[in-house]
């Protein structure tokens, strides 16, 4: 033991404890918003994980009422006229509603339809101007609205906004927090506010601020229930709604003071306390993804719609996914949530404090202390061992971490942060474990510094991986064979500047090379923009064809992608052909003694080339020949056969078919039409030319399928009545250009 604590190694270790505990104390912001977003994710997927599939149920229930596409269709565009939003209030509270919440603020007057009449037409006499302003008070819908309020319990929105001029009137602050703490608080404050107009404010029961408080990275994991405005704390839409809907008169804060410092502890309202960090915020306790609460359109309530025991003794949260109108935010369950329902979590947890996850006063000194431990017995127990005992350790604390983790989020509800602890963990698995794998490391250099100047990287590893080695032999194998080009590049090359055509090139190469590897391909060479790719050798995949044409169909998509983002750049869009035959091929490593290449040879290599330069002819991205037809046949990819033909320089007919997808993936309509034209495939091949051409006239009405192929074999079918005896007909079209 004294040996190992006067080690170099051992020493080592603690210097990489120290320096992991010391990210908490370096004040670079890039650092620091690291560190939050690699927790962050952390704390994302234990939510995740701990979401159940039922979202949770109280006797209080929560409503959303949606202001959606619907009731914009039905009501009118918003913003809606204060009259129609009374009538929903009323409607509202008619149902049972206990207390609607507005993540909508009134900043604004509504204009008075007759003092607009009034304005505009200045050319009205003394009577009937005298008669106009008899009805402003009937049109006044602010003042209605208000009568509202009055006779609700009704809490609006308000926005703290510091880039705005202040608007409205805020109410009084219901929350008790004296000056002295006011001076050392760490909740946020803000100079500017948007809120209500005076007389709705008054009129209602309560305001509450609607501020999101994201993290650096974007996404909206804790809520301030408490922000200051003016040296005073006013409470957000879901706490007001709390301390309205529990009949409390103010809300109570509990602050903690040491060494002349103070900071806040938790609120209280009624009988709840509800702790919080320094700044005012929980966690928020997400029931489930987007809309784990019940959706309630407006107009439905407007119009009478929802049945009585749907909102009756519920609490009501009005928000708007309209388009053009969603309060969509980023959190740790969704990228789209609705704002809204994130204030309905909060009051929730607000309501059952027993959900909200706890950050711990202590957080900070219990993650040193685990840090130091950590790593003061790794480093003991990690010095002068073999790299699989290591390993061992490493995976041992892991799961001791992660368990305890785990268990004091799920037991006891407490968020204690793990980024650093694996941090730590995988530093010292890394730096004791790195001369164990120096003589490995060493020999896979070796190997690759011989070899991957001509050997595919999948070959390279097969040979490392391998005991006995691997021979370089040629051989006869059953394989499939991809090319793929970049339609009319000559004419596309002339558009960049030479750099500019590198770049294009490299981007495309990379993305379709990927793809390929992806799908157990290896690449055999770059022709210019030409890939050629193969499968079933080195390494042996008995899927070889469907393999090849996954990729083919991948690489069609990719095409789609990079025109969409080389539009960015002003390149211009790419389309590529693909050809793909299946057949025997000799493989192996070829060339001279001056300079080798691992490639294939054969009919099938061939075919699958020419296959490709008849892409464009057909008007179709892939072609794949009769038999890797036969193979991914058996797979469920639907085919259509596009031809029997004869290609440049071979003597043989042979069946080509364009792959349209696998038949999960392709709709019935599709699937009627491949049907159909088999039979009409059928027919023409066979010298029914009459019953082929109708029923390649219908497919082109159709036109569920790509129908280039059908404006051709309707030509040459006119061409064939005349001209052949159908008795003598092979259905063989012969190519005569390459």
């Amino acid at each position: 033991m004294i040996n190992i604590l006067r080690s170099k190694s051992f020493l080592v270790g603690l210097v990489i404890t120290l320096l992991v505990i010391g990210l908490n104390f370096i004040r670079v912001d890039n650092v620091q918003k690291l560190l939050q977003r690699v927790e962050g994710i952390l704390y994302d997927a234990r939510l995740l994980a701990t979401l159940s599939n039922e979202p949770r149920q109280f006797d209080e229930q929560v409503i959303i009422i949606d202001i959606d596409e619907k009731s914009m269709r039905e009501q009118g565009r918003y913003p809606w006229s204060r009259s129609k939003v009374s009538d929903l209030v009323v409607k509202l509270m008619d149902a049972g509603v206990v207390v609607v919440a507005f993540d909508i603020f009134f900043a604004e007057p509504e204009r008075n339809a007759v003092e607009v009449v009034l304005s505009k037409n200045n050319h009205l006499g003394q009577q009937p101007r005298e008669q106009l302003k008899q009805l402003i008070d009937s049109v006044n819908f602010d003042q209605e609205f208000a009568k509202t309020l009055e006779n609700s319990e009704v809490v609006l929105g308000f926005l703290f906004d510091d880039s705005a001029q202040n608007a409205g009137q805020i109410p009084n602050s219901v929350i008790n927090w004296s000056n002295d703490e006011s001076q050392l608080s760490e909740i946020a404050s803000f100079k500017h506010v948007l809120a209500n107009i005076p007389v709705l404010q008054s009129a209602a029961t309560g305001a509450g601020f609607i501020n999101s408080v994201p993290e650096s990275d974007g996404f909206i994991r804790k809520a301030s229930l408490v922000l200051n405005y003016q040296g005073k704390l006013y409470p957000s839409l879901a706490l007001e709604a709390a301390r309205v809907y529990t009949l409390a008169d103010t809300i109570e804060t509990k602050s903690k003071q040491s060494g002349g410092a103070s900071w806040l502890q938790g609120l209280s309202f009624g009988s709840h306390f509800i702790p919080t960090n320094e700044k005012g915020q929980i966690f928020i306790p997400y029931k489930g993804r987007e809309r784990s609460f019940k959706y309630v359109s407006a107009t439905d309530v407007l119009n009478n719609r929802v049945e009585e025991d749907v909102l009756n003794g519920s609490v009501a949260f009005i928000g708007t996914s309209a388009v053009g109108l969603a309060d969509l935010r980023t959190t740790s369950v969704g990228v789209q949530y609705p704002g809204v329902e994130v204030h309905a979590n909060v009051f929730e947890g607000l309501i059952h404090p027993e959900i909200i996850p706890v950050e711990l006063d202590i957080t900070v000194a219990i993650v040193f202390t685990l840090l130091l431990l950590t790593g003061f017995t790794l480093a003991i127990l990690m010095t002068k061992q073999g790299p699989m005992r290591i390993l061992i350790i490493s995976l041992v604390s892991f799961a001791l971490h992660i368990s305890f983790n785990w268990y004091c989020w799920w037991a006891l509800k407490v968020s204690l942060p793990l980024f650093q602890i694996i941090l730590l963990i995988t530093l010292l698995t890394i730096y004791y474990g790195a001369v164990g794998f120096v003589s490995e490391n060493a020999n896979r250099k070796k190997i690759k510094g011989m070899f991957d100047q001509y050997v595919p990287p999948a070959y390279i590893e097969k040979m490392i991986r391998s005991a006995k080695g691997v021979e370089l032999k040629t051989e006869r194998k059953d394989m499939s064979v991809l090319f793929a080009d970049i339609r009319d590049f000559t004419t596309l090359s002339e558009q960049f500047t030479p750099e500019e055509l590198s770049d294009f090139l490299k981007e495309y190469l990379s993305e379709a090379t990927a793809i390929i590897f992806d799908n157990k391909g290896t690449i055999d060479k770059y022709v210019g923009d030409m890939i050629m790719a193969l499968w079933n050798a080195p390494l042996d995949d008995e899927d070889h064809a469907v393999n090849a044409v996954l990729s083919a169909m991948q690489l069609i998509t990719l095409t789609e992608v990079l025109s969409e983002k080389f539009k960015e750049k002003n390149w211009p869009a790419i389309r590529v052909g693909i050809g793909i035959s299946t057949g025997e091929m000799v493989v192996g490593d070829m060339g001279s003694t001056y300079r080798k290449a691992y490639t294939v040879l054969g009919d099938a290599v061939n075919l699958g080339a020419r296959i490709e330069s008849l892409t464009k002819y057909y008007g179709v991205d892939i072609l794949v020949s009769s038999s890797t037809f036969e193979e991914i046949s058996k797979h469920n990819v639907i085919c259509r056969k596009m031809d029997r033909i004869k290609v440049k320089g071979k003597n043989t007919a042979v069946e080509i078919y364009q792959p349209i997808g696998f038949e999960a993936d392709v709709s019935d309509e599709t699937k009627a039409d491949v049907l159909l034209h088999e039979q009409a495939m059928e027919n023409y091949l066979t010298g029914n030319f009459i019953e082929s051409q109708e029923m390649f006239t219908q497919l082109k009405q159709n036109a569920n399928l790509p129908i280039t192929i059908y404006n051709i074999l309707i030509e040459r079918i006119v061409n064939l009545i005349d001209n052949v005896d159908a008795t003598n007909w092979d259905g063989v079209y012969t190519h005569e250009s390459k």
